[in-house]
């Protein structure tokens, strides 16, 4: 049996970190962030029509002109999701499909929007991972080059991105990314123990 694990968590928490590690215990990982590329390439001439001018001058979506937009207002940020999203939830339930028909891994949905995005309903388990404001900031300036006021605006942005507290806790584990990457590794590994362990 194949499970769906939903991958979640604020923006810089180190969810890649996370990915990277299933990746390498065999776990067959969705990146959503980069569906969501895909999303905006699909979309570009309805993004243009909301949004205004947000091409770079080769013609595609200039990803951090539309983030300063979207992030500065609640209600944009729901345009471009209801433009967005329900192209990504088809895309990921193929993907799903597609691997169970194929190596049948255990999939991992790594998503910020797990459940803004409709796609939590499709998960067995969910990882949650947190990180303390600072170290998300140091994270985000490094990443992004941007200042503690983008980060903040974004972070206001993420509020409702939270851990789902009516799953039970077989179903629920929470990852801590304060201390390095050898402690995620840490805990990838106890995730993977308990999940074979438990479950098969």
């Amino acid at each position: 049996m194949a499970f769906i694990i939903g991958l979640t968590g604020k923006a810089c928490t180190g969810k890649n970190v996370v990915a990277t590690a299933l990746t390498e215990k065999n776990f067959y990982v969705i990146d959503v962030d980069k569906l969501g590329h895909q999303a905006l390439r699909e979309n570009k001439d309805l993004i243009v029509k909301t949004f205004g001018e947000v091409l770079t001058d080769e013609g595609i979506v200039d990803r951090r002109k539309l983030g300063d937009i979207v992030f500065s207002s609640k209600t944009k940020l729901r345009e471009l999701e209801a433009i967005t999203h329900p192209g990504i939830k088809k895309i990921i339930i193929n993907l799903i499909k597609e691997e169970k028909k194929g190596k049948n891994r255990d999939v991992v949905i790594n998503a910020a929007i797990l459940e803004r995005g409709n796609l939590l309903e499709l998960c067995d388990k969910v990882i949650y991972v947190k990180s303390n404001l600072f170290q998300r900031y140091k994270r985000t300036k490094k990443r992004d080059n941007r200042g503690f006021f983008w980060f903040l605006k974004r972070t206001i942005a993420q509020k409702d991105i939270k851990k789902p507290l009516n799953w039970s806790k077989k179903n629920l584990f929470t990852f801590n990314n304060n201390n390095g990457i050898d402690n995620i590794y840490r805990q990838v590994n106890n995730f993977y123990v308990i999940l074979y362990k438990k479950e098969h």
